[in-house]
């Protein structure tokens, strides 16, 4: 059957779909952590059951990518750095670091399913339309929230990770789908890069209008999110990519499109004006909106009925009690006393360089070589080079960005060709994907948030098998 059948194509197409729109409601929670079991965890295990049937039927093609083994040079070393961690540092509990071991591992199994899956140009289509859907149907979603009340399920601490079903008013910066806008703005960031130039190098008229439009609705749900990092990243690595794939005509729309966008929402421009000081008033000529943007404190209020409603503090479930999602309902902006951005920005400047990043350096310097294990660094670094070098040292910060660096350097001859064809496009685009994600990995830790980390070696496995697609055709 196996043999017969292209078994893995629908599985690929299903982790497409099911990762990014799947909200991360909690199915149950492992004992002694903040791990919840959920949906998409299951739907990996199941794919990476299948796939191991097809390793199994197939002769274990896994071993005949030259990437493999740079994989199981990263392997080797976060292993080494957990084993030393829970033997000799305990940094923490030694459950917390064998969970976070396995979850890099199912995360990058990722990477192997989308390989194996791609064998031609009409793999890269039906995915990429798969992908395309994915993308839709996420930022309808976020229109539903920001506009309908649509609810949200988010992780961004730990009461709302517990699966609370959460309306916002109009303020909010959505999430739609995913755990936190954030995630939400990285996703999109490394996407927008790909459908923007298949648009503009379709030649249906037609079909280059729809991709257009798609690509405009997607970058709206972007500034909605208004995240500065994810958000330049984008201009930059749209505009890095359409110069190397020699579309320059097309840099001057984007950009526009860019700069009208950050006058037009406000929070995005609020959140600008206060991470750059002195700006607001060298552009005082551009009148910016004087009202600061709102931060409210989130504070329940018991006006919905029929799912359990918050009256208080949440309620916690009797062991053994089945899972009932709660909803929130909040006050309008009105009814809280406004925040100045100022005050938002410096807070997440301050985690970030005050607490998150000297945490890291500390547990580097612990071990520099191999650092004090995955995962033990609490939950959130927001900079995924800094997590990496104080969660696996030195051996597993080398390891892993010589995976990264293969691509680096299989691409990079391409942008010196005076002529690309097709292919040659496709793998610069996913090039601008990559170095998207690269830079949103400065202040989000990208590799180790579930959605984003599956998301990004799908993309990645797609990218490697579109290279050597594109070797053969030469």
């Amino acid at each position: 059957m196996f043999k017969n059948f292209k078994i893995l194509r629908p599985i690929l197409l299903a982790l497409i779909i099911g990762i990014p729109l799947y909200p991360k409601f909690p199915l149950s929670s492992v004992a002694g952590t903040f791990v919840s079991v959920r949906v998409d965890d299951y739907l990996v295990l199941f794919s990476i059951i299948v796939y191991g049937i097809y390793q199994l039927t197939h002769g274990f093609p896994i071993f005949k990518h030259k990437i493999t083994k740079l994989f199981l040079a990263y392997f080797f070393a976060i292993s080494a750095s957990t084993l030393v961690a829970i033997l000799i540092y305990q940094t923490t509990a030694p459950k917390f670091l064998l969970l976070n071991l396995l979850r890099r591992f199912e995360y990058m199994s990722l990477f192997f399913i989308a390989a194996d899956t791609i064998k031609n140009l009409a793999d890269l289509k039906i995915t990429y339309i798969t992908a395309i859907i994915a993308t839709i149907l996420v930022s309808l979603y976020g229109l539903g929230q920001k506009f309908l009340g649509w609810p949200i399920v988010s992780t961004m601490n730990s009461e709302f990770a517990k699966g609370q079903l959460l309306i916002m008013s109009d303020w909010t910066r959505i999430s739609s789908s995913f755990a936190g806008h954030y995630d939400l703005a990285a996703f999109l960031s490394a996407v927008l890069i790909i459908i923007g130039v298949v648009a503009i190098i379709q030649k249906n008229f037609f079909l280059k209008t729809i991709n257009l439009l798609f690509w405009l609705l997607a970058f709206y749900i972007l500034t909605l999110t208004a995240s500065r990092i994810s958000t330049f990243a984008f201009w930059g690595g749209m505009v890095l990519t359409l110069f190397l794939v020699k579309k320059y005509l097309w840099i001057l729309p984007v950009s526009i499109v860019m700069i009208v966008s950050l006058f037009m929402s406000k929070d995005l421009n609020q959140r600008l004006l206060a991470t750059v000081p002195g700006l607001q008033k060298s552009l005082a000529f551009l009148k910016f909106p004087a009202k600061p943007t709102v931060i409210p404190t989130i504070t329940p209020i018991s006006t919905l009925p029929p799912i359990a409603v918050i009256t208080g503090s949440p309620i916690k479930p009797k062991p053994g009690a089945t899972f009932v999602p709660t909803v929130m309902v909040y006050k309008t902006i009105e009814e809280f006393p406004p925040v100045d951005a100022d005050v938002g920005v410096a807070r997440s400047g301050e985690i970030r360089f005050n607490a998150e990043w000297p945490r890291a350096v500390t547990a580097f310097k612990r071990n520099p070589l191999i650092g004090s294990g995955l995962g033990s660094i609490t939950l959130a670094t927001d900079n995924d080079y800094l997590r990496t070098l104080g969660e696996s040292g030195l051996l597993g910060f080398i390891t892993f960005f010589s995976i990264i660096f293969y691509f680096i350097r299989k691409t990079i001859p391409l942008v010196f060709r005076k002529k690309l064809g097709f292919l040659d496009i496709i793998q610069i685009t996913l090039f601008g994907g990559l170095l998207v994600t690269l830079t949103n990995a400065v202040f989000i830790d990208v590799f180790e948030a579930s959605k984003t980390a599956y998301l990004f070696w799908i993309m990645m496995g797609i990218y490697y098998q579109t290279i050597a697609l594109n070797q053969k055709r030469k």
